[in-house]
């Protein structure tokens, strides 16, 4: 997803080398006190400014505030209060700050859908902004359409226009910014070069004009293809690179998302004890940051598979079942889950559970449609399709695998739950 902070340099310029989120961090509480002189205030001719500068501070505290600070009811409410003066619309609506008011629906919104709310700012934009504007709702559109569904399905107009409009404003940050919208949507087609092609242009963009806090998360998403793909020793490079930025800018998630990646290579490597120490490691960085719930489904996997190479898979499945349970309430993408779920069919087969990994990949499979496995996803399931084949034979195969390609993300909830002995509790989605 594209961070937020990322409209903060783009209407800032070039940011210095130092911890990005200390500078954001620093931002927050002075515009936090002026923000506090005036409320209580009657209404003012300048009521317009201060919701410019109460979004600014929205921007800033999403950079810099703990996931449970941001979820709290009274920040909701304020969110709430400032998105709803912008999706009233008009120019305010079409220029920074206020155009980014959408993706504050990824904390205040009930439903979890924000398509009708990018829509919106999308044709608000048209209305009252220029090219420049355009351009970046579209971008904020396409990355929600593949962060929430998994799937490029619908962009490739977006993706399209963004491009000749970044080219012709000649904003190199939004040029970057498109660029590696277009690497997101190659990446869930599995077309990696194209991909990598993508987000090498986003680097060099970024880094010619000095955006150093999208380096790191550049650089990490090249190492994600090569991991992707089953390089090790290339992604193992590519990774040092990255975390090395992450540090040198303080861009906390990217931390994160590099130690991670590192954890899930160790654990391909069957090096469990370093696994371990790399996922804890990422998880206290989390702590420091505002990971979207994408991101800790991933971490929730990464733990449940060191738990199965450090003890045994019936110790992992209850994890990655309380994983799976969250994600779906969480309302992460399909793709999100069918990865959960190729690993949750890889312990089931371990444990020798054949039948209901073979339904478990049925429904991963249709999740993902014409888009193929990436490793290690495909691993996992390749190990538990030769397993149950084995097992079952070729007919009961084919009817468990149909029967699984019917279910939905809360019937595999339910699957597992009674895999591991859980009851079932009614989620959101």
């Amino acid at each position: 997803m594209l961070r937020l902070g990322a409209a903060l340099d783009a209407e800032g310029g070039r940011v210095p080398p130092t911890d990005v989120l200390a500078r954001r961090t620093a931002a927050t509480d002075p515009v936090a006190a002026l923000l506090a002189v005036a409320e209580g205030s009657p209404p003012h001719p300048l009521d317009s400014l201060r919701m410019r500068v109460r979004m600014m501070h929205i921007l800033l505290t999403f950079e810099s505030e703990s996931r449970e600070r941001l979820l709290d009811e009274r920040m909701r409410r304020y969110v709430r209060r400032v998105r709803d003066h912008f999706a009233a619309g008009g120019p305010e609506a079409a220029r920074v700050p206020g155009l980014v008011w959408p993706l504050t629906e990824f904390f205040v919104s009930d439903s979890g859908d924000v398509r009708g709310s990018m829509d919106a700012s999308v044709a608000n934009c048209r209305a009252y902004g220029g090219e420049w504007e355009i351009a970046a709702s579209l971008m904020f559109r396409t990355h929600a359409v593949v962060d929430t569904s998994g799937t490029p399905a619908g962009i490739d107009d977006d993706l399209a226009e963004m491009r000749v409009l970044s080219r012709r404003v000649g904003d190199r940050l939004v040029e970057a910014q498109v660029c590696s919208a277009f690497g997101e949507a190659a990446m869930v087609r599995g077309h990696y070069e194209e991909a990598r092609a993508e987000y090498a242009e986003a680097l060099r963009l970024a880094e010619e004009v000095g955006a150093f806090a999208e380096a790191p998360f550049l650089i990490a998403r090249l190492a994600e293809i090569a991991y992707r793909e089953g390089d090790h020793g290339t992604a193992l490079g590519v990774l040092d690179e990255a975390g090395a930025a992450a540090d040198r800018y303080g861009v906390v998630d990217s931390k994160a998302f590099v130690l991670m990646l590192r954890a899930g290579l160790a654990v391909v490597d069957e090096e469990f004890a370093r696994a371990r120490v790399l996922w804890e490691a990422a998880r206290e960085e989390c702590l420091r940051g505002t990971p979207p719930p994408q991101f800790l489904a991933m971490l929730g996997l990464v733990e449940a598979l060191v738990t199965a190479g450090e003890s045994c898979p019936g110790a992992a499945l209850p994890l990655l079942a309380d994983t799976l349970r969250a994600a779906v309430e969480e309302r992460c993408a399909e793709l999100v889950l069918a990865t959960l779920v190729d690993s949750a069919a890889g312990l089931l087969s371990d444990l020798g559970d054949q039948a209901r990994a073979v339904r478990l990949l049925g429904a991963a499979g249709r999740w993902r449609g014409d888009r193929p496995r990436p490793m290690p996803d495909r691993a996992h399931a390749e190990r538990a399709e030769a397993a149950a084949r084995g097992a079952l034979g070729p007919r009961r195969y084919a009817a468990e695998l149909a029967e699984g390609a019917v279910l939905t993300p809360l019937d595999v909830v339910v699957e597992l739950a009674a895999a591991v002995g859980q009851p079932v509790s009614p989620t959101r989605r």
